[in-house]
This record gives structure tokens, sequence and C-alpha cells, in this order.
């Protein structure tokens, strides 16, 4: 094989199984670091914070341009008819125009045969024809709008946006404790599997050395065969065990793989050892299930159905708002006679419901419903957490007393595989009994393991029923 092939292959075997040294800490930073959910929920998080300051802007005038333009073909035509238009005189006795009437020799007004004063002359105004051409008409403005009152509106909507943004950082908090629980779980998996391993390789080194002292024994002639038989599949079962124990490590470093996002093919390195006693963090922690994320988001959903019932009130009560505007318009001609204008206006809007069979009354009465609804399940939610934490602190401390049994057992198969060998090296005791006090010892080995780890589950278990898991 050529040089630069083996060169390669070495690089590609070497990148294919880079190494990586974990401890719980860097566990969860690593997961929390690859959660998707909790990706989700810090996006969720930064929704919330731009509604909340859409709704604030709302406090604030608004100011729009508009604009428009026309081409029209064709011109408008209209005419005013004319003709004889009444004349006034100045009032001998007011300041005022009064009619010219035609007068009786009495001093009374005329009146003609249609039943109307008759004057003593008359304007005659022709008819007026009027071209209007809309060809090229622009318009535009510039408008500003201020909401005066809104029955609340506003200001509930603001409120709500707030305490939406609230229940976003308890739903981080929620999802973070879930990544941080399946992590812890993934991490002492994997060290109580490879302490296990460990155990089974020890007890097949121990069962292969007595295999060979069985075998030089049976080759003098100083034992029977049935004995090194007995030994050998010890020893056979035990390289089974160890075998398990290879592959239950394999699937917990994939698995551990998977919840820190790191390649399935990282050769993970764990100095970490299972402890026999809890840690200071829950020794000293204080039990109150008012620190959980689910909890506090059920809080907020309550606060956002009691403010959800002034918002709908708030469109059932009067509304008041302001405004101004500026227009120019360019481009009308009248009669060939190109105009423009522009001009100001402001003005005041008020909106009183009066009467809507019903209609406010009865939806302000469903949004009460749902915020009763609301109070009901965090009542009845409450209830679970705190069975929920009594579960966690029960299986604690059974953890633990479990844990100082195992030691105990541990000790004594220890003592009593110490005490069998030496008589069985005496001949005052049988192989079968020596085995068995082997088997009694890894037994009792991994039973410890698994007690410790256990212990480390309810810990994490523990300190999520209280809502410290951070």
């Amino acid at each position: 094989m050529k040089p630069y092939i083996i060169i390669l292959l070495l690089l590609i075997s070497v990148f294919s199984s880079a190494q990586i040294e974990l401890t719980r800490e860097k566990s969860r930073e690593l997961a929390l670091k690859y959660s998707r959910q909790i990706a989700i929920s810090s996006r969720e998080k930064d929704k919330a914070v731009f509604s909340r300051k859409s709704y604030r802007a709302n406090f604030f005038p608004k100011l729009s341009a508009n604009g428009m333009y026309m081409y029209r073909t064709g011109d408008l035509s209209y005419t005013l008819p004319g003709g004889y238009l009444p004349t006034y005189v100045p009032s001998l006795t007011e300041q005022k125009l009064v009619p010219n009437l035609l007068l009786d020799p009495a001093g009374n007004p005329v009146i003609g045969p249609d039943g109307n004063p008759v004057f003593k002359s008359y304007a005659f105004m022709p008819d007026v024809n009027m071209d209007i051409s809309m060809n090229g008409v622009g318009i535009a403005g510039l408008t500003l709008e201020q909401p005066v009152y809104m029955g609340g509106k506003i200001r509930t909507a603001s409120d709500m946006a707030k305490t939406g943004e609230a229940l976003a950082d308890e739903n981080i908090r929620f999802n973070r404790a879930k990544v941080l629980s399946e992590t812890d779980a993934a991490y002492w998996q994997y060290v109580r599997v490879k302490e296990k391993l460990e155990v089974a390789v020890k007890y097949r080194s121990l069962l292969e050395q007595l295999v060979k002292q069985l075998s030089d024994a049976y080759s003098t002639g100083m034992i029977s065969r049935n004995d090194l038989l007995k030994a050998e599949v010890k020893k056979n079962e035990a390289g089974l065990m160890v075998q398990k124990a290879e592959n239950g490590l394999e699937l917990a470093r994939m698995n551990l793989c998977r919840v820190t996002g790191l390649p399935y093919q990282t050769d993970i390195v764990v100095n970490d050892t299972l402890p026999v006693v809890p840690s200071a963090e829950v020794l000293t922690a204080q039990e109150n299930i008012d620190n959980r994320p689910e909890y506090k988001m059920l809080e907020k959903n309550i606060e956002l159905k009691e403010k959800e019932i002034k918002l709908v009130r708030s469109d059932y009560l009067p509304q008041v708002g302001v405004g101004a505007s500026y227009s120019y318009i360019e481009g009308p001609q009248l009669n060939d006679v190109r105009t423009s204008d522009d001009a100001f206006s402001a003005m005041a809007t008020v909106k009183i419901p009066i009467f809507g069979w019903g209609e406010g009354r009865n939806k302000v009465n469903s949004a009460k419903a749902d915020y009763e609804i609301s109070k009901l399940k965090m009542e009845d939610a409450r209830e679970l957490m705190e069975l929920e934490l009594a579960k966690a602190r029960f299986n604690l401390k059974d953890a633990q007393s479990r844990v100082k049994m195992t030691q105990l057992s541990l000790k004594q198969a220890e003592e009593n595989m110490r005490v069998s060998k030496n008589m069985y090296e005496l001949g005052e005791e049988t192989l079968t009994d020596y085995l068995e006090a082997q088997v009694q010892w890894q037994k009792a080995k991994s039973e410890l393991i698994e007690a410790k780890a256990e212990l480390k589950l309810s810990e994490t278990e523990y300190l999520k029923a209280i809502g410290k898991l951070e």
C-alpha cells in the first residue's frame, strides 16, 4: 500500500473517533446548547418581548402619510341654469340689504299670480357651463391619531404582553429543567455501566486466575476434572457478563452523545465515580413547590385570564380619540384652469355602546368562567405537585437507605469471599462454596453501584420537584 494512502486512512480514523472528556457540568452545558426545545422556547421569549414593545407603542400618537394619483379620460360637464334674480337695496333703518319689493299705494308688497312678492327690478344671470377635468390629479396628506380613552384596552393589552413575557421566561426554565433531568440520567447511566463493566472485568479476572490454578492442580492430579469444569463454566459466564456490560456501555455512550449533541462516533472519557452520600445541594434545599416553573406558569396563566376579563369589558366601554390631518390636492381643472388647494383639519371621536342584546355581558361572563377554570386547574395541579414532591422525597430517602444496606452487604460479601478462599485453599471448603462466594461478591458490588446510581437520579428528581434543579 502506498504511504500517502496509509496516512489518509490514519487521519480518517483519528477524526472519525474524536475523544472528549466529560463531567456532569460539561454534559449539562452541551445539552443546553444543543436542545432544540430550549431554542424554541428562547424564540418564544423573543416573540413575547416584541409583542410587549408593539403593544406599548399604542400609548403614543401614530403618524401616517397617504397619497393618491388619478388619471381619468374625458371631462365632466355641468350646466348651472341661469334666469332672473330678485334685487336687494340698502335698508334705511338698519345696516343690511332688504328685498327691493314693489309696493302698492298703501305701502304693502304687491303679490304676483304665483303667490310670491313682485320685485321692482330683476337681474338676469345667463347659464353657466362648467367643464371639470381630472386628468392627472394628485392628493397627498399627513394624518396624526391619538387614542385618549379606549375603555382600558391599551393598558390591559400592554399588561397582558408583560405577563406573556414572564410566562415565556418560566417556559424556558421548565424546558431547561427537562433537559438537565434527561442529561443527568444519561450521564449517570454511563457512569453506572462503566463501573459495572469494571466489576465484571475484575470478576472475570478472579475466575481466570482460579481456572489457571485449578488447571495446574488438575495436571498434577490434585483435583478432579469436574472441579476444573465448574470453574471454567463460571469463567465463561463472567466473559458473557463482560460482553453485555461492554455493549451496555456503548449504548450508554451513544445515548449521552445524543443528549449532548455530540457525534455518535465520539469517544467519551468520564472520570467521575458514583458517590455514596447525597450532595450538599440536596441536604440544604428548602422544599417549596412555588419555585417550580410549572407552578409559576399556572400563576401567570391565571393573571392572563384575569386581564382578559378587563380586555373583553373594554370593548363595551366608551372610547375617545383625537386626530389631525393636513392634505394637499393638485391637478383638477375647471374650464381649462388648473387648480390646487391645501387644508388642515382636526377631529375628535366618541363611541358609547348603548345596547347590544347582552353580547358584552355574556362575553365578560365567558371570560370570568375561563378565569375560574384556570384557578381550579392550578389547585388540582398544586395537589399533584405536592404528591410528586412527597414521592421524590421518599425515593431519595429510600435510595440513601439502599446505599447504606448495599455497602454493608458488600463488606460482608468481601469478608465471606476472603474466608471462603482461605478455607478452600486449606481444603476445608468445596470449590462450589468458593465459587458461590465470588458470585455473591459480584452481585453485592453490582447492587451497590445500582444503589449509588439510583441515589443520583433521585437527587435530580427531588431538585426538579422543588424547582431548584438549576
